[in-house]
Formats: structure tokens, C-alpha cells, sequence
């Protein structure tokens, strides 16, 4: 036995018909009496075989087991074998590649199985060119009764089936016939039958016919079960995936868990650690610096020592502000307060930074703008990091202007102008620094824009960034003027 290619359609959507023109039943020609044969069939009744056949497809369809196209194949020819025992039984069927080659084969041990698969080829290759089935017969006597009593399409003549008989001869064999298999009206293959016995055969000629068209039948429904089977296992076998890198995930977010927790640990322990002695520093820098009699030398190192003193102490407050808003522990405190208080104080703010620079700042606030409901230390930590980084962007002798307004729908805005270099890339400005890439490694402005930009989120606010001028950035902060906790 082998398998064949596929080329079998669907058999839901078939409408597969084995067509013999002017058959009649074989009633007044009972077989020879050498021949065992079923009565039923004698008198022409196919109602056997059909209940059979009905019984192959629905064990096909309802079993649940996954049947071969030669587990078809070798269930039909047990069928007619239980009817005839005929020497041999061919099923050819057509290709992906549109040839019709052997797909089954049943021969019986006395019989030369080289000689059967030459004899099938033959007859399956004179169905394919006619299109219609093929009789071969060696004895005449059943010949001549054959045609007595039935008109047989495309019968043989001598000279165009010499082959086929030289074939028959050889292996033994008295008849043989090719039965079109036919899907819509198109040959998809051919069922193969021979005998040593002719009389055998014209008695079996019947159900043979019978048979050629459930068989198509049931490897269509054994192609679209396989296929089916096939995406149910590809379907498995992807869920069994999904799940395994679901456990991944799940494993590698409890490792980021339990990392997240550590560096929050640390960064606790780090900042009571390093803000115990910073806090004495800084406490014996002050008192130094209020003497008077300190030198202009001691003076500048005093100043030196309270000066990365402090930030050192503003860096291990962002530090620690940072990591409570990645571990989503803000709160909001909210309470009213005035717009304009709180930004001419962050001006103030930063009026030393802008001094050193020789930067003038100018804060505009809209008169409407009296009081907001909001969280005034975060709010007040946002504008101090927006506006450090516009001193820190513009040249010597510019100024940055500051300007609070309403906005639509119950919101206000701060925009905040410099006149440093264009962004290259502005949709980077937020994204953490990484320390490997920078040479010069991460400063205060850069942490404090991550920082101010969470926490913008944290009070419900948005960012907007314009870089359309020669030069210059604008950057427009907005928030509602009562946000929901």
C-alpha cells in the first residue's frame, strides 16, 4: 500500500457521481458454478452493500478515530471482497499535480503483485484518456454475455487494448475493468478491478460501479478531518506555548517585584545612611561660614563644602521622590492655595541659578488666576524643575518667561520660554538617562525632568513641547484647577 497526493476536493461540496450509461440488472445471468458469489447481488439488489457502505461512512464520521486514505481505500476493497473474492483491487486517484497515480492496492498471495500494479496503470491510463470505463475481457463467452446484458461506454477494442490483455494474460487473469471515479463532473480517479475468473467479475461489475463514488466520498471527509486535526494540534500546541511563556512572564514580573522591592529598600536605607552626616555638614559648613574670622581661602571651601553639600541632599531627595513614583506610592495633598504666590516664590527659587547666568526672568500670571485647588508641594516641584532646565538651556544675558492662564474646560496653564538651542529629538527629553550612553554622565536638571514629568501625570496635568522658532523651546504645562484624588 502507499499514499497518494492530495488532490481530492472537499466531499461536503461535492456532488460525486460514477456515471455508466444503460446499465441493466443482471437477473437471467447467474454466475458459473465455480463462481461464490452473494445472492442478492445476483438478483440485482444493492441494498446490502449500500447499508455497508452507509455503515463505513458513519463510523468514519462518528468513531472520533482519525481514519488514512488507505484505511478507506482497504475498508471499501474488504467490502467487495466479502461480496467477490476478486484476485485484485487498484484505487488511483488524482494528484495535486493533476496525474492520477496508484493510491491502494490489494492483491491475494497467489498473485504477482508487479504484474496487478502494470495491469492497474494501464487500465487507469485508458480511463484517464477516455474518460469513460474500461472493459477488458479474455474469454469471449463472458464477453459476448456481458454485453447481452449491458451497454458498457468506452468497452475495449483488440487492437487499441493489446497491452492491457497481453498484461491480463501474463498475470493470469481473465478480466479486468476501470471504473471512472467522478467528482462535478471531473475524473478525480479510478477504481481498478480484476479477476481470473471473467464471470466473477461481470457479477461483480455492479457493486464495483456502486462503490467507486462513496469512496471518493470518504477520503474528501478523511482529507478535511486530517487538516482539522492538524490546526486542532496547531492550535494546542500554541495555547501550550501562550501558557508556558504566560508562567515566564508571570515569574519574571515576581523577580521584578521583589528587585523593585529591594531597591526601594536600599534607596530608604541609603538616604537615613548618607542624610545623617550630610545634615552635619551641612549644620558645620553654616556655623564655619558665620564666623568672621575665617580667611578668603577657608571662606571658598566652606562655601564649596555647603554647596555640593546641597546637592548632594537635593539629589537624594529626587532619589527617593523617584523611586516612591515608580512603586506608585504618591498622594496627592490637596488644599487652596494662590497661583501667583507659588510661582513668584519658585522664581525666587531659582533666582540665584538664573543670577550666576546673567538670566532674567519674567512671570507673568493672568489676573483671573487668584487661587487653585491642587497639591502645592508637587505642583511647586514640577515649575522649579521646568523652570532650572530653561536657565540651564539658555545663554548668558536671555531671559525665560513664565506665563499662567486660563485654559478651556475648568483647566489653567503654565508655559514656560527659553531662548537656548532647538531639541533635536524632544520625544526623548522625558526618557531616562541612560549613564553608559552619556559621558557625562546623568545631572540634576535630567533627573528632575523625569521626576516633574511623573508627577505631572500624578496630578492629572499634561506636557506639551514646541520647537517650531529659529531657536528657543516652549513648554506648556497644563492642569485642572481641582484635580480628583
Amino acid at each position: 500500500m502507499k499514499k497518494h497526493a492530495d488532490g481530492i476536493e472537499d466531499s461536503t461540496s461535492l456532488e460525486v457521481v460514477s456515471r455508466i450509461s444503460g446499465v441493466e440488472d443482471f437477473t437471467g445471468h447467474p454466475p458459473s458454478t465455480t463462481t461464490t458469489t452473494s445472492a442478492a447481488f445476483v438478483a440485482g439488489d444493492l441494498h446490502d452493500l449500500s447499508a455497508e457502505v452507509v455503515d463505513l461512512l458513519y463510523t468514519q464520521a462518528f468513531s472520533g478515530a482519525e481514519m488514512t486514505e488507505v484505511d478507506i481505500c482497504e475498508a471499501f476493497a474488504n467490502v467487495l471482497l466479502r461480496h467477490w473474492s476478486l484476485c485484485g483491487i487498484i484505487v488511483h486517484l488524482r494528484g495535486d499535480d493533476e496525474q492520477i497515480t496508484e493510491s491502494f492496492i490489494y492483491t491475494q498471495a497467489r498473485c504477482d503483485e508487479a504484474k496487478s500494479r502494470r495491469i492497474g496503470a494501464l487500465l487507469a491510463a485508458s480511463v484517464g484518456r477516455t474518460h469513460a470505463e474500461q472493459l477488458i475481457w479474455l474469454s469471449e463467452e463472458n464477453k459476448a454475455s456481458a454485453l447481452n446484458s449491458t451497454k458498457v461506454i468506452g468497452e475495449a477494442k483488440d487492437s487499441e487494448h493489446a497491452e492491457v490483455r497481453a498484461a491480463l494474460e501474463e498475470a493470469g487473469f481473465r478480466a479486468g475493468v476501470g471504473v471512472p471515479i467522478r467528482a462535478r463532473s471531473k475524473l478525480v480517479g479510478v477504481l481498478v478491478a480484476f479477476s481470473s475468473e471473467a464471470e466473477r467479475l461481470r457479477i461483480a461489475l455492479r457493486g464495483v460501479r456502486f462503490i467507486a463514488a462513496p469512496i471518493v466520498i470518504a477520503i474528501g471527509n478523511a482529507r478535511r478531518a486530517h487538516a482539522m486535526n492538524q490546526q486542532r494540534r496547531h492550535i494546542e500546541q500554541l495555547v501550550e506555548e501562550l501558557q508556558q511563556r504566560g508562567a515566564a512572564l508571570e515569574e519574571a514580573n515576581l523577580e521584578l517585584q521583589r528587585v523593585g522591592r529591594y531597591r526601594s529598600l536600599f534607596l530608604a536605607r541609603m538616604s537615613h545612611e548618607l542624610r545623617t552626616p550630610l545634615t552635619s555638614i551641612l549644620g558645620f559648613a553654616e556655623i564655619l561660614l558665620e564666623q568672621e574670622d575665617l580667611t578668603d581661602v577657608q571662606r571658598r571651601f566652606c562655601d564649596r563644602i555647603q554647596s555640593s553639600g546641597k546637592q548632594l541632599h537635593a539629589s537624594l531627595n529626587q532619589l527617593v521622590d523617584l523611586s516612591r513614583l515608580e512603586a506608585g506610592h504618591a498622594e496627592l495633598f490637596l488644599h487652596e492655595f494662590s497661583l501667583r504666590e507659588m510661582l513668584r516664590e519658585s522664581c525666587a527659587a531659582v533666582g540665584r541659578l538664573a543670577q550666576k547666568q546673567d538670566i532674567k526672568i519674567e512671570c507673568c500670571t493672568a489676573p483671573e488666576l487668584a487661587t487653585i485647588v491642587s497639591d502645592e508641594g508637587k505642583l511647586r516641584q514640577v515649575v522649579y524643575n521646568f523652570f532650572a532646565h530653561a536657565i540651564g538651556r539658555s545663554p548668558v544675558g536671555s531671559r525665560v518667561r513664565v506665563r499662567a492662564e486660563p485654559a478651556p474646560s475648568g483647566r489653567f496653564s503654565i508655559t514656560v520660554i527659553d531662548d537656548g538651542d532647538p531639541l533635536g529629538d524632544s520625544s526623548h527629553l522625558f526618557d531616562p538617562v541612560d549613564l553608559d550612553a552619556n559621558e557625562h554622565g546623568t545631572n540634576m536638571n535630567e533627573l528632575g525632568l523625569i521626576i516633574a514629568h511623573r508627577l505631572i501625570g500624578v496630578l492629572g496635568g499634561t506636557v506639551t513641547l514646541e520647537t517650531d522658532a529659529p531657536r528657543g523651546l516652549t513648554v506648556r504645562l497644563e492642569f485642572p484647577m481641582c484635580p480628583t484624588e
